[in-house]
């Protein structure tokens, strides 16, 4: 009886996670591949030593670099910033708002405290952190009540940063809905970045002008 509880046990292990760290990243690829367009509530917490922020933007973005964030909470909220063809543009809360800026993505004024550009917060930038090797699946864990695939990458870089780790949690639609980012820290491992998407849509019908100010 024992034995045959135990090969229950295995099998169900077997059918939970028969699937690799590399079928895993080529369905994200694919479902990234197949995207338009793409929104959700976007969180965002940054760590640089003894700073620290937290935003939650809607984010909307059409391919190929068509970008728009509405800050609802953080630094700034109320602001709308458009990234498209290489600029940034800003229309900020109040009275400021008749007077849109327009700066370089790599303007210190559009940097977070982790110097990310705008566009380095869209999911684009999730899959060509995905793409590292080696990759291991950790296994399945709950984000959000929602069950994801954990997979997770050891030393591995950025534009600007050196990671000691980053993880992955990719929902069952193959969305990575997590990321987490971990440096070195006077030899402590700290997490210094984490972006969640929730309530993500994929290819919604744009309003056509939602990438203007």
């Amino acid at each position: 009886m024992r034995i045959f509880k135990f090969l229950i046990i295995l099998l169900l292990f077997s059918i939970s996670f028969g699937i690799t760290e590399e079928e895993i990243v080529q369905n994200v690829l694919n479902t990234y591949n197949k995207l338009d367009t793409f929104s959700s509530i976007l969180e965002v917490y940054n760590k640089e030593r003894d700073k620290e922020e937290y935003f939650i933007f809607e984010f909307y973005f059409k391919k190929p670099d068509n970008y728009r964030f509405n800050i609802i909470e953080g630094r700034d909220k109320g602001a709308v910033i458009i990234m498209r063809e290489g600029r940034v543009r800003i229309q900020r809360p109040g009275v400021l708002k008749i007077i849109p800026l327009t700066l370089n993505p790599d303007d210190p004024l559009v940097l977070n405290i982790k110097k990310k550009r705008f566009d380095e917060m869209s999911l684009g930038y999730v899959i060509q952190m995905i793409t590292q090797k080696p990759i291991k699946f950790i296994g399945e864990e709950k984000i959000l009540g929602i069950s994801c695939f954990l997979l997770e990458i050891g030393l591995s870089k950025d534009r600007i940063h050196n990671f000691l780790s980053q993880r992955f949690y990719i929902d069952k639609n193959f969305i990575p809905i997590q990321l987490e980012q971990y440096e070195d820290y006077n030899g402590v491992k700290t997490l210094t970045h984490k972006r969640t998407y929730k309530n993500y849509k994929i290819n919604p019908i744009l309003a056509n002008n939602i990438f203007e100010l």
